[in-house]
């Protein structure tokens, strides 16, 4: 019978097998949230630097400075950093045809970016969905053998099942725990991601139009001549 003071390992143990499952869970669970944590909001701050510094860049039309911008350490792993390299790269280039597909291109790749902003985001997924089952099997089984051993012993009562089902149930708990907490982060970072995509949408466009607005005077030079 699990006491006030047996603590979180008592808990454990209590819950029975379905609870070492559960654990494990938890453990990965938290370990996605910290680091989602971390790149999510180490990339919000980078986003903004490079932003501004882009701008900078994209007003003095140095395109130069832009490439060097993008290819800078810090920023290189950014998706607003590769998508204008890849902008610059098309726009660079002499086939009108490859230039008239560059913004499909940029769609297509910040497709995959997007797609690679939401590693990891499944397995909290998958945790959600699935300990409050992996808690539910261990109540199943603990009743069982709750009965099983009163059946050997001879024993019953309501005093005594009701110790056993108490027990049982407490793996069931240990798996909603578990579950809450995946569904809320996960939720939570759904959100964030959205925020995070729009932003990367929108300051892509801003680069995209800016770029078009440098390259255009260029383009009418280059055909007056």
């Amino acid at each position: 019978m699990l006491t006030s003071g047996d603590g979180i390992l008592g808990f454990i143990k209590s819950g029975g097998f379905a609870m070492y499952p559960l654990l494990i869970c938890s453990l990965v669970g938290w370990a996605v949230i910290f680091e989602r944590l971390w790149v999510y909001r180490r990339l919000n701050q980078d986003l903004k630097t490079f932003h501004l510094e882009a701008i900078h860049a994209l007003l003095r039309g140095d395109k130069d400075a832009l490439k060097a911008l993008c290819a800078t350490g810090n920023y290189t792993y950014l998706p607003t950093a590769r998508l204008l390299m890849s902008a610059l790269e098309r726009l660079n280039s002499k086939d009108e045809r490859l230039r008239q597909r560059w913004v499909e291109a940029l769609e297509r790749r910040r497709l995959v970016i997007n797609q690679e902003l939401r590693k990891n985001l499944w397995v909290l997924g998958t945790i959600a969905s699935s300990t409050p089952f992996i808690g539910l099997l261990g109540t199943v089984v603990g009743i069982l053998e709750s009965f099983h051993q009163m059946a050997q012993k001879g024993t019953g009562g309501f005093a005594v099942v009701a110790s056993g089902i108490s027990e049982a149930l407490i793996a069931t708990a240990g798996g909603l725990v578990v579950a809450v907490i995946a569904v809320i982060a996960y939720n939570a970072f759904q959100a964030g991601l959205g925020k995070l995509t729009l932003t990367v949408k929108i300051h892509t466009e801003e680069f995209v139009e800016m770029l078009s607005a440098i390259e255009a005077p260029q383009k009418t030079a280059q055909d007056g001549a």
